[in-house]
């Protein structure tokens, strides 16, 4: 595990949890119920492999690379520091953090960097002057490498928000079979009303036309 990782991880936030147990009989239904079983977090469940994760995923690529990995987005936030860097005055970073896993299931991919990805969606600001018709496509900011990929613990619960994310850019070795964590980040004006969002990247097919990015759903973050 990395050492910059929690050691200790609660089981809370957006994919959590472990089962309710049974009603039993007539006494314990009359008792009321315990901290754990009134717990919101307490029958939500916990994903470490990849295609436990709900949600679309997609294959993207460096230019010039022949292996490519699968990226899901598993959750977003609406945060003014990502990765120790402060998001500027009247902006806020969409953080979305994504699941990663090699593109093919019998092999690993070596120096995984997120830098191409981006971030679709209508602005209500004002139209965009590149891309589709009324489109945006933000660049990962504050780098375009922002953050090294990380393992996913055992009992992970949505408790990627908490790592200790920092920048870098070197590359990060996906293992065959592995499954890591990993966030970008895309400053946003305080002021954008958009609620729906997709997460692009470039293909074998698609290296640089933003146009022809593969792209998924990505939840809208929660301001609140």
């Amino acid at each position: 595990m990395s050492t910059r990782m929690l050691t200790a991880l609660a089981v809370g936030s957006l994919v959590l949890v472990a089962g309710c147990s049974d009603g039993g009989g007539d006494a314990k239904s009359d008792a009321p119920p315990t901290s754990a079983e009134s717990s919101p977090t307490a029958s939500q469940p916990t994903y470490t492999k990849f295609a436990d994760f709900p949600g679309k995923d997609f294959v993207t690529t460096a230019p010039g690379l022949q292996l490519g990995v699968r990226v899901k987005p598993v959750d977003t936030s609406w945060t003014p520091e990502l990765a120790g860097k402060s998001a500027d005055a009247g902006k806020h970073y969409v953080a979305v953090y994504v699941a990663v896993t090699g593109e093919l299931a019998d092999r690993g991919v070596e120096d995984v960097k997120l830098k191409y990805l981006r971030l679709k969606f209508k602005s209500t600001e004002q139209p965009c002057d590149f891309g589709e018709s009324g489109y945006c496509y933000y660049e990962a900011f504050p780098s375009s490498e922002l953050a090294e990929l990380e393992d996913v613990q055992e009992d992970a619960g949505g408790e990627w928000r908490n790592y200790s994310w920092s920048e870098s850019f070197l590359g990060s070795n996906v293992e065959r079979g592995a499954t890591k964590v990993g966030v970008v980040g895309f400053s946003l004006p305080d002021t954008e009303k958009a609620t729906s969002f997709e997460l692009c990247g470039p293909t074998k097919e698609a290296e640089v036309d933003t146009d022809e990015f593969a792209c998924v759903p990505v939840k809208a973050p929660n301001r609140t």
